[in-house]
């Protein structure tokens, strides 16, 4: 499985000198002759990649502009062609995994947000993309990228496993209608948005400051928020070990049912839509998503809708957390200068994948630009106020992603936490010290 990974890495200077002609060879003007090997006179064969991509965006629409970027790559590239393949969330880790086991994983795909960390964990399946973001350093396209988005996909060893080509980034959003009803200004601090949640609550027993469901994002996002994570420097687990990061679970349960109830008490139970369509019939007045919010809510909404902007934590600091889609090639592949050609081509279209549905914010400043010409104004502030360097990953503290955050993604355990925090049962100590157990429990089984 890694028998041409091997080739091809004789050397850091051997795969480094592929990567400089191939992306040269892209740039120029003149291509060569993809009918002649340079190297012998001969004819040479077409290569042919297989790429796995996910359903990023609405059906027949997101998937045929992507099989139409890809045809557009193997018309400029006629010693290459990209088969394309479009794969379902069904299962997602676990076509990859037997893929990889059965030795027929792609050359290249797009993934889930930590997916080449788990599949490099696993089964040391990622092929390093370092001397690709070299590269990059050195003809200034890495200049192009949002601050510590090309670091994303660091492992701790510093190996460089995935490109980013989008990102989710965690916005709040407000009502304005709701805050003059209670009386109340836009918060500023954390300990405002709590006051204002609550005011807002006393409107109405089924009106509540906040709705939320279906996802582990707020935890997440407030662990970061107050100057912790879920992982320390080490990459342990520090839910109970961190003040900041038990202040940060303290804090959300103070708002849930057994505080002061401004968190809809439905929140252990319906999804993410159902928080959106809380908010908006004017049910809650702040609600966390992504920066296309806009076309999850009515006309009427977006005409109290606003981004809310950070807010500072206990030391004045304003954090968020965004995630991101990447995408990585594998060791199985026999071609890796050519896979390493197609992520950099797709790396700079990913404004057109957005501008097609994909739910997402392009880490490139210039597509980003191009997207937001043409974005409504909750996309535009959302991903500007709340993106990087404002927002962090997941591993905030930690030295690099790896492994265990993967197997978060499908595992229940921040969730759990979380609806722990929104019940009031077991208590924040209880609920806490389970998902710390569990979660270090994932740590150690990855050394």
């Amino acid at each position: 499985m890694s028998h041409h990974f091997r080739a091809v890495r004789g050397g850091a200077v051997a795969i480094a000198a592929i990567l400089a002609v191939s992306l040269l060879t892209s740039c120029s003007g003149t291509p060569a002759d993809p009918g002649t090997d340079p190297s012998t006179d001969a004819p040479a064969s077409v290569v042919t990649l297989e790429f796995w991509d996910m359903a990023w965006g609405p059906s027949g629409v997101y998937d045929a502009k992507a099989k139409e970027l890809v045809d557009a790559f193997n018309a400029a590239n006629p010693g290459i062609h990209v088969n394309y393949t479009l794969n379902t969330w069904d299962n997602w880790y676990q076509t990859f995994a037997q893929a990889v086991a059965a030795g027929t994983a792609p050359d290249v795909s797009t993934g889930g947000g930590f997916q080449p960390f788990g599949l490099q964990t696993d089964a040391d399946a990622i092929l390093p993309l370092n001397d690709l973001l070299a590269q990059w350093e050195s003809d200034g396209t890495a200049a192009d990228f949002k601050p510590g988005t090309l670091d994303y996909y660091k492992d701790t060893a510093g190996n460089v496993l995935g490109i980013p080509w989008g990102m989710d980034i965690r916005v709040w959003f407000y009502r304005t209608d709701l805050l003059e009803q209670a009386g109340v200004g836009v918060p500023a601090t954390y300990d405002d948005l709590k006051k204002a949640c609550d005011a807002v609550h006393k409107l109405g027993s089924d009106t509540y400051g906040i709705a939320d469901g279906g996802t582990p994002h707020w935890t997440f996002m407030q662990g970061i928020a107050h100057g912790a994570g879920m992982l320390d420097a080490d990459g342990n687990a520090q839910l109970t070990t961190n003040p900041k990061e038990m202040a940060a679970l303290e804090y959300i349960a103070s708002m849930g049912q057994g505080g002061s109830g401004c968190i809809n008490p439905s929140a252990t139970t319906i999804t993410q839509d159902d928080a959106i369509a809380m908010f908006d019939a004017g049910k809650a007045a702040f609600v966390m998503d992504s920066p296309s919010f806009a076309t999850h809510v009515s006309e009427d909404t977006l005409k109290f809708a606003k981004v809310l902007p950070p807010m500072a934590n206990a030391d004045g600091d304003k954090l968020g957390l965004y995630f991101t889609n990447g995408i990585m090639a594998y060791k199985q592949t026999k071609h890796p200068a050519e896979t390493l050609k197609f992520i950099d081509y797709w790396s700079g279209i990913g404004d057109q994948l957005i501008l097609s549905g994909a739910s997402a914010v392009s880490p490139r400043i210039s597509l980003d630009t191009k997207v937001q010409a043409g974005a409504d104004p909750l996309y535009i502030e959302g991903s500007k106020l709340w993106g990087p360097p404002t927002s962090l990953p997941l591993y905030a503290q930690a030295k690099g992603g790896s492994g265990v955050m993967n197997t978060l993604d499908g595992d229940p355990t921040m969730l759990d936490l979380e609806r722990a925090l929104f019940a009031g049962s077991p208590s924040v100590a209880d609920a806490a010290a389970t998902a710390q157990a569990k979660l270090q429990g994932f740590i150690d089984a990855a050394k």
